[in-house]
């Protein structure tokens, strides 16, 4: 599903609101220093292949996104801490690009949104290249990305049961595989994306310099026989 940005035209989201963005986006460039690397699985679910989904500790429901889901998961707050408030800068931006069929998870408990994450195809490859950072799709092949979940519904196992469930809406666009990228450290999320059905498949290892202005993608697809494969996390 496409929607037009949620936050230019926002209610309340005035002068005040966009610098305040603008200095979280400044302060996550100024984290990459004048050097970094690091490396990220890209892990990969056949959607031939059947699992067990699984479930949250509440009941959730997933649909495409409108644009009061994405105001709602991506309002800024004083009161969030400057992981949070990072995290959701860098995702009203990615909103702001056009990334369009964002999905979200639904709390059935009250109808509010706990999860939402992007869906892509092959057809969005100019789309996806101008971002940086992720190999062309093959028309065989999904993207999810960019996956979030507000702090309140965190620990209740919503990521991996969400996930799992958005990744199938990939057959609707013609993809019998999906892709994701989780860094290398990030163990909960690799456990929980192995829980969704996906296990290593690539490399990605990522240079930046001079405050990510400057950037290098190398993607190593891992041998078919390569233990990192089946490992579990």
């Amino acid at each position: 599903m496409s929607v037009a940005s949620p936050f230019r035209a926002m209610p309340g989201t005035d002068f005040k609101t966009k610098l305040a963005q603008l200095r979280i986006r400044i302060v996550g460039r100024l984290r990459l220093g004048l050097y970094s690397r690091s490396t990220r699985y890209g892990l990969c679910r056949d959607l031939g292949v059947p699992i067990e989904k699984p479930n949250a500790k509440i009941p959730i429901d997933v649909r495409p996104a409108t644009e009061t889901d994405l105001r709602s998961l991506l309002s800024l707050d004083e009161s969030q801490d400057i992981e949070d408030r990072l995290e959701i800068a860098w995702r009203r931006a990615f909103a702001d690009k056009g990334a369009k069929r964002c999905f979200v998870a639904i709390d059935q408990r009250d109808g509010a949104p706990c999860y939402m994450q992007w869906l892509f195809n092959a057809a969005d490859n100019e789309f996806i290249q101008r971002l940086g950072g992720f190999p062309l799709l093959q028309p065989h092949e999904a993207l999810l990305e960019n996956a979030y979940t507000p702090a309140k519904y965190r620990g209740l196992g919503i990521m991996s049961a969400a996930m799992a469930r958005i990744a199938e809406r990939a057959a609707d666009i013609g993809a019998s595989h999906v892709i994701t990228f989780v860094d290398e450290h990030n163990i909960p999320s690799l456990k929980g994306c192995q829980r969704a059905g996906f296990n290593p498949h690539m490399l990605h290892h990522r240079t930046r310099l001079l405050f990510g202005l400057i950037k290098g993608d190398d993607f190593e697809t891992l041998a078919g026989a390569d233990p990192r494969r089946t490992q579990r996390f």
